[in-house]
Parts: C-alpha cells; sequence; structure tokens
C-alpha cells in the first residue's frame, strides 16, 4: 500500500496539471464601447513571435478555428513570409490584397514560473489518531514524500485591430500552462477567445 501511494500521489498530481494545461483561461476582455459596426467579415491572423515555425503553426491554426465558425481567416505569413519586424507599408498592402477589414494580433507578454508542493500522503489505515500517538508517530514515517511539481504560466496578450478605422475594437489577456504544443495551445486559445468576441459583438 505505500509503494503503491508513492506511485500514485505524484501521477495524480501531474494528471491534474495536464488537466489544467489544457485549455488557456481568459483573464481579462475589453471592448471599445464606441464600437457599432459592421463586424469583420475577414481577418489577417499576424502572431508575433521570433520562432518563425511557431508563429506559423499559430497563424494557421487560428485561421482554421476562425473560418471553422465561419468567419474569414488568412494567416498573415501566406503574404508576409518574412520575419521579424514588418515595415508598415508591407501589412498595409498585405491586408488589403487579403481582402481583409481585421487584424488579430497575438504575442506573449510574460512567462511565470510556478512551483507546486504537494505534501506526502500518511498511511493510517485507523485514521491520524485512532490508536494515539503511537499509532500516528508510526504512520508518520510513512508518509510519502512530498511531491514538487514546476511549470510555467504563460500570459498571451490578443488584440482585434478594425483597419476601416485602425483603432482597437477588442483586447484580451490569456493564461496557459500549455507551452510545448502551440498547436494545441492554439485550439484552445481559438476556442475561448472566438466565442468571446462573438459574445461581445465585435464577430
Amino acid at each position: 500500500m505505500r509503494a503503491l501511494l508513492r506511485i500514485l500521489v505524484p501521477a495524480f498530481a501531474a494528471l491534474v496539471l495536464a488537466a489544467c494545461a489544457s485549455t488557456p483561461k481568459l483573464t481579462n476582455s475589453w471592448r471599445d464601447p464606441q464600437f457599432e459596426g459592421p463586424k469583420p467579415a475577414k481577418l489577417m491572423v499576424l502572431g508575433i513571435s521570433r520562432s518563425d515555425v511557431h508563429r506559423r503553426v499559430f497563424e494557421d491554426g487560428f485561421s482554421n478555428a476562425l473560418r471553422a465558425s465561419g468567419i474569414g481567416g488568412v494567416p498573415a505569413y501566406s503574404e508576409l513570409p518574412e520575419q521579424g519586424v514588418i515595415p508598415d507599408e508591407r501589412i498595409q498592402a498585405a491586408v488589403k490584397k487579403s481582402g481583409s477589414d481585421a487584424v488579430l494580433t497575438a504575442r506573449v507578454i510574460r512567462v511565470d514560473r510556478q512551483i507546486d508542493v504537494r505534501p506526502g500522503m500518511p498511511y493510517a489505515p485507523y485514521g491520524p489518531y485512532g490508536r494515539g500517538f503511537y499509532g500516528w508517530y508510526g504512520s508518520a514515517w510513512a508518509m510519502s514524500q512530498p511531491d514538487v511539481v514546476q511549470y510555467d504560466v504563460v500570459t498571451i496578450e490578443s488584440t482585434l485591430w478594425d483597419m476601416r478605422s485602425g483603432k482597437v475594437i477588442w483586447s484580451g489577456t490569456s493564461e496557459t500552462t500549455q507551452t510545448s504544443d502551440v498547436a494545441k495551445l492554439t485550439e484552445g486559445l481559438a476556442q475561448v477567445l472566438i466565442g468571446k468576441m462573438k459574445a461581445d459583438g465585435v464577430l
């Protein structure tokens, strides 16, 4: 039983962490109260990342999610394949060529390292105090070692720009612990953001 507990407690902790990592959480959002429409019909998705691979995976994934929800979506790299800072005139020309009337940008603004310590689990078949001090004392020695889990919490800022006015009409920040699989992160982020932007009347 003691050996089984030493296996199950860390395994359960890992499962809990994996479940928390499955879907990004929207922590804050803002909608321009003066925005009255019309709603954008087609969005260019522009990821801001030093990794060209991550950028392309994100732009593809979010564009696909937009189209699946009935909104036009195009990855920016299809018109803007260059890496690094892109000149304004290049973006302007790409937006016009793609027929987009809005641009959705996303960038990581913060990464926080979290340490979660879960105390060990005592083996006490008669309850923690059922046998008094001597019963408790023996059980205390049977306690499994504390489980220490380290993980990163990533904060992502997403902004919807109305290119007809050049103004921000919606912005939100999200948190996630899913950092290793960009495609999965994008899928969850798109589900949360698209739903919220629709609810807020900007999509």
